[in-house]
């Protein structure tokens, strides 16, 4: 069995959940009483691998968000979760579009289309850049097992 050699936040996509910025979820946690240098924050909001991990950060994160340890840290590559409009929104966007199809559409109900077609846009490109992030994840990841066996396989020899 090969030993885990990783951990992985979740944190990042509770901090996209919450829509926090890390700079905002720090000052969160420093009018707690929490004290810590920023960058370790910033690691923990991460995709990456984490190879150390602050136990007071993460005590701190996790009293302040109210969410378990094993809420937090993951030992694979975590699978992104994609973001999608609700089922009301989706179902006013076809009304819109049909309508701008038909050229039936107000002027008021212009704009409205325009700011859900921003929405559905900026959805749309955090979802490609996470997707993207996972799969450089899962690249690494697969090139460090071929390493790692490899470096076995040499070892027995």
């Amino acid at each position: 069995m090969e030993a885990i050699k990783y951990a992985y936040s979740t944190f990042p996509d509770l901090l996209a959940e919450l829509r926090l910025t890390v700079a905002e979820a720090h000052q969160r946690l420093v009018a707690r009483g929490f004290k810590f240098d920023k960058k370790t924050l910033y690691r923990l909001a991460s995709h990456e691998p984490m190879q150390t991990i602050s136990a007071p950060l993460v005590g701190a994160v996790c009293a302040e968000f109210k969410i378990g340890l094993d809420d937090l840290l993951v030992w694979s590559p975590p699978t992104p979760k994609l973001h999608r409009i609700d089922e009301k929104t989706q179902a006013r966007l076809e009304v819109l579009m049909a309508k701008n199809n038909e050229g039936t559409i107000r002027a008021a109900e212009r704009r409205e289309l325009a700011a859900l077609g921003d929405k559905v846009e900026r959805l749309s490109l955090e979802n490609a850049k996470m997707l993207g992030r996972h799969a450089e994840t899962q690249k690494r990841a697969r090139s460090a097992r071929r390493t790692a066996i490899s470096r076995g396989s040499r070892k027995a020899a």
